[in-house]
């Protein structure tokens, strides 16, 4: 059964399973990717997603549930997931909007205390 992560996560995110030796350096042992991109332009024709959805097996499902990263991402609000597919604009309408890498916007700022109407000076919130 396929399974649909939903994230507002500005970049990508590939949680992992590391080799627990203390010999040598840790290895990957497993991998899940889930695409980000909210809020990021395109190149392609400069739509900016308000949510990006990735679909994953019964068994990537598993790893995700069991994996600390993406329990925490989960519990603060820029991963979700389902068993159906839903529009990711509609998903992401009730997740956590921004992490600290999104790009600023208009709405990060404003009018400064300095600011007069011909000179506006703005500063971020």
């Amino acid at each position: 059964m396929t399974h649909y992560v939903y994230s507002t996560a500005t970049n990508g995110i590939i949680y992992t399973k590391m080799t627990e030796n203390n010999q040598g350096p840790a290895k990957i042992i497993r991998k899940v990717e889930i695409k980000g991109g909210h809020g990021v332009a395109t190149v392609k024709n400069l739509h900016t997603p308000r949510g990006i959805v990735t679909s994953v097996t019964d068994d990537e499902m598993d790893f995700l549930l069991a994996n600390e990263s993406f329990k925490n991402h989960v519990e603060r609000g820029f991963m979700s997931y389902d068993k159906k597919e839903v529009a990711p604009e509609k998903k992401a309408k009730d997740m956590t909007q921004k992490d600290g890498s999104a790009p600023l916007t208009p709405a990060d700022f404003v009018e400064g205390e300095n600011s007069t109407k011909d000179n506006p000076i703005y500063t971020k919130k």
